[in-house]
């Protein structure tokens, strides 16, 4: 076998990736619109949500200059506003039976470094959403001014009684000075002081009074808030784009996955990964449906697929070239697989028929004596063949069966024998084989699959050259990697990987098909025009040469047979 690509470790790069996407691009499609209609069904099924914003501006209070609001009071004020003071009158303004949240009502921020407070309301009405963030920012002023005058009133309070208690002093001191007596010289000093002290409560009582007279609200409100009609939630646009993302993401993240603990093969790559040898064709998907009883290198020699076996044919040639001993004998070509369903059958019978095509003589062998099927696939009806031979005396070319392809002919598997793996085994198949060999260019053995049991080991011994076959999409992995494992034990020649049904879609090959037949039809009509006229056909009477560009050859179901002496 050729170098073991499988043996190297299984690392993933980009391409294996964008193969992946690109395989399972069905799988990402769903998931990505199936995200992009939950978005759109969550966007149609929200209840908008309407924004309005108010701007309240802080001035200072009483004597106190601009330049005196620090940043940390600013800082401080964004959580006055939602306070519990300010809430009580909100309920009052707007009556409402409990006092609300109202952090859960208007969110607060300082605009920069200025003096400026947002209040932010949303609502499910754009109307409400207004009505909320002025009561709350006017209800905020009010708030700032009662505290303002709260603390005017409290300092007037605090000189008031100061104002009792010195003047009650000044009373005490005189009734002291009215009575005779010693110490009035301290007394009229201590009046004196007294009376100093009430003319300073005097003019401090006239500024609170003057300042509790001309106090603000404190602030501002800047700019009131209006209703605003269109929603901020749910963002349709942007919903729809994010989830399509999401899904486009998410999507690709499962098919990748999936791709990943997919056992089965997709592609020449990953078939050459696991069967670790040279592939030596590639057959495209076809609509086999359409050649269900018959070849399509017979019935449509310039189809895809038949341009792909006639390829497989001039590679099985050179591999049979260059393995063989011996010259003089034809090369013995072993064609299997590693399960049933992967096309082995009719890749062998194609095979056969582009390798006579190009002028070789090829005799195809029916291996599976269990479940043979090559005699099918020519039109036969169970004819005699391998197993009557091997059972007998006779020569194998009296076994072989003209199915009207110049260079081909068919041995059967015939009757089913009680043991198949020891006719298959014994000095009697080697000999026969040597017979075929002697008079042909190539012997084409169908094989049972390889894992099915031992009458494929049996033959594989046998051939100069093996070919597995693989089905895109249905061969899988560990079965290639054992059918790779088995040859290498059998220590067998040179082996060959056949990629069969390639490509996304049969259609596509069938399309191709169609436009190829309607290219050639009206010059395959004149040629046959041509043939018919006496004068053209007495001239153009030489014998074909079986190549790939000659006429084409009787249909397997018009033949003239060579029935097996016995």
């Amino acid at each position: 076998m050729t170098e073991d690509v499988a043996d190297v470790p299984d690392r993933k790069n980009f391409s294996d990736y964008a193969r992946a996407l690109r395989r399972r691009w069905r799988l990402v499609l769903v998931v990505l619109v199936a995200a992009v209609a939950l978005a759109l069904a969550y966007s149609l099924a929200a209840t908008p949500q309407y924004v309005s914003t108010a701007d309240v501006l802080i001035e200072p209070s009483g004597t106190e200059l601009a330049t005196d609001i620090a940043a940390e009071e600013v800082a401080t004020q964004t959580q006055v506003v939602t306070s519990l003071p300010v809430a009580r009158l909100v309920q009052t303004q707007l009556s409402l039976d409990k006092t609300p949240d109202l952090t859960k009502l208007v969110t607060v921020q300082a605009l920069n470094t200025s003096r400026i407070l947002r209040v932010t309301a949303e609502d499910t009405s754009p109307d409400r959403a207004a009505d909320t963030a002025n009561t709350v920012a006017t209800a905020y002023l009010q708030f700032r001014q009662q505290e303002s005058i709260s603390r005017y009133e409290r300092a007037r309070d605090r000189l008031t009684q100061e104002e009792t208690e010195v003047d009650r002093r000044l009373k005490e001191i005189d009734r002291l000075l009215a009575k005779d007596g010693s110490g009035k010289a301290e007394l009229q000093a201590e009046r004196r002081n007294v009376l100093t002290k009430l003319g300073q409560i005097a003019t401090q009582m006239e500024s609170l009074t003057d300042q509790l007279t001309s106090v603000g609200s404190g602030g501002e409100l800047l700019r009131s808030a209006e209703a605003d009609h269109d929603p901020v939630s749910p963002q349709t646009l942007l919903n729809v784009i994010l989830g399509a993302l999401f899904g486009l993401l998410l999507g690709m993240g499962a098919a990748i996955l999936r791709d990943r603990f997919d056992d089965a093969v997709h592609g020449e790559e990953s078939v050459r990964q696991a069967v670790g040898s040279v592939v030596v064709g590639r057959v495209p998907a076809w609509p086999e449906r359409a050649y269900r009883n018959a070849l399509v290198t017979v019935e449509n020699p310039h189809a895809p697929p038949s341009e792909e076996y006639q390829r497989l044919a001039v590679n099985v040639r050179f591999m049979a070239a260059t393995s063989r001993a011996d010259d003089t004998h034809g090369a013995v070509v072993l064609i299997t697989s590693g399960q049933e369903g992967e096309g082995k059958t009719i890749t062998s019978c194609n095979l056969a028929v582009a390798a006579a095509r190009l002028g070789l003589r090829v005799v195809m062998v029916d291996g599976d004596l269990r479940r043979g099927a090559v005699a099918g696939r020519f039109g036969l009806e169970d004819p005699p063949g391998l197993s009557d031979l091997l059972v007998s005396e006779d020569k194998a070319s009296s076994y072989l069966i003209d199915v009207g392809v110049d260079n081909l002919d068919v041995l059967a598997a015939g009757t089913a024998p009680p043991n198949p793996a020891a006719l298959l085994s014994s000095v009697r198949m080697r000999v026969v084989l040597s017979e075929l060999a002697a008079e042909a260019d190539l012997v084409i053995l169908d094989s049972p699959p390889v894992l099915t049991g031992a009458d494929s080991l049996e033959l594989a011994t046998l051939a100069d050259v093996v070919i597995v076959v693989t089905r895109d999409r249905v061969s899988r992995r560990r079965q290639l990697v054992a059918v790779r494992e088995t040859l290498r034990h059998l220590k067998v020649g040179a082996v060959g990987i056949v990629c069969n049904a390639l490509g996304d879609s049969p259609r596509a090959a069938y399309a191709h098909d169609v436009r190829e037949r309607a290219v050639r039809e009206p010059a395959e009509k004149a040629e046959e025009s041509a043939v018919a006229d006496p004068a053209v056909s007495s001239a153009g009477s030489e014998p074909s040469t079986g190549g790939s560009g000659s006429a084409a050859p009787r249909s397997p179901g018009a033949r003239g047979r060579r029935q097996p002496r016995r």
